[in-house]
């Protein structure tokens, strides 16, 4: 009884450690490396409040609200690296600040804030060629 215990808890450490392993290593290091399955489909330009930093090169795909927020999805074709310099840039300036900026290997997220709302622009590389742009901005 005694060995079958020990067996059966060893045998159940190494299937917890076999599926921690580098789990890191499989889809998020391919990611933004994959070809594009398909294009999402384009909504007209959203209106943004005056003065709202201009984010160009953008293809927005929706507009909904989220309670108080409203979240804009859209995607470009430019890369990582760059659109997370221009975001970085663009809010801070124009009466608006960056509270928070963050930049990993496949994603990025810049956070702002101005005297009338707050959000995030969250960037992440989704196949090749395509960064999706989450903008989401909430009132103060």
């Amino acid at each position: 009884m005694r060995r079958t215990l020990i067996i059966m808890v060893g045998f159940s450490v190494l299937l917890v450690g076999a599926g921690c392993g580098d789990k890191d290593k499989g889809s998020e290091g391919l990611r933004g490396r994959e070809p594009c399955a398909s294009t999402p489909s384009p909504i007209p330009d959203p209106s943004f409040s005056s003065g709202f930093p201009e984010i160009g090169d953008v293809t927005w795909t929706a507009d909904q609200s989220a309670g108080p927020s409203r979240v804009i999805n859209g995607y470009t074709g430019d890369a990582l690296d760059d659109l997370y310099k221009e975001m970085k840039e663009k809010f801070a300036e124009g009466g608006y600040s960056v509270t928070k900026a963050e930049h990993d290997p496949h994603d990025a997220e810049v956070n702002f804030s101005s005297p009338q709302n707050t959000g995030q622009v969250a960037l992440a590389e989704e196949c090749q060629g395509r960064t999706s742009v989450r903008l989401t901005i909430r009132p103060k």
